[in-house]
This record gives structure tokens, sequence and C-alpha cells, in this order.
């Protein structure tokens, strides 16, 4: 997992990863941590995805401008096309399957 450092770094990454999970999060939200330390797990063992995380608290500009306006929200992109958004409340594990069928797709392209 990577922290954002800066905002340039989200332009980069989407640009440079063939497929990458974003999630915006913050230290008070503890939907957030719990699936911040649920991803970095699963990351584990899906090494071809690479994972950025946004502290909102420290971002708002960029937040504001991908429009990111509640936490818990991660976005999914494939080859820097952003290919799911879930926001809120919604199911990790249905998130990471789509995921991991990007991760399958991409991988027979090579």
């Amino acid at each position: 997992m990577q922290i954002l450092n800066n905002e340039t770094e989200l332009e980069r990454a989407v640009q440079s990863s063939g497929l990458l999970l974003v999630q915006f999060g913050a230290e008070t939200c503890a939907p957030c941590t719990a699936i911040r330390q649920k991803i970095e797990t699963w990351q584990a063992e899906h090494q071809a995805v690479r994972f950025l995380y946004i502290p909102t608290e420290h971002f708002r500009e960029l937040c504001a401008q991908e429009g990111v306006f509640t936490v818990p929200t991660v976005f999914v992109y494939a080859e820097g096309r952003l290919t799911l958004r879930e926001s809120g409340y919604f199911g990790l594990d249905a998130l990471l399957q789509k995921v991991e069928r990007y991760e399958m797709m991409l991988l027979h392209q090579s």
C-alpha cells in the first residue's frame, strides 16, 4: 500500500498502473480503517494490483475534484480508466471479486 503524498501522484499512478485500487478514507472513520486493513491483506495475494490510500483530511480539494464527498470511497482503474466506484455502504468482498476478474483478464492479455 502506498499513501498519497501529493496530488500529482494520483494521476501518475492511474497512468502507470495496469490495475489500480484507490481508497479515499479518513483516520476518524472506523469503516475506512477496516476496509484499508482488509484491502492490504487481500493485496498481499494480488501483487499485480497497486493500492493507493488517500487521506481525505489532507486532500480536500482533490476529493472535491474527484467527486468524493463521503468515506469510505473506493475507485478501481484498469489501464488508466475508471471502471468501478463505490462509496459509503458497499460490499467490499463483491468489489474485490470484480477486481480479481479484471486482474485475470489483464494477465491473460499479456
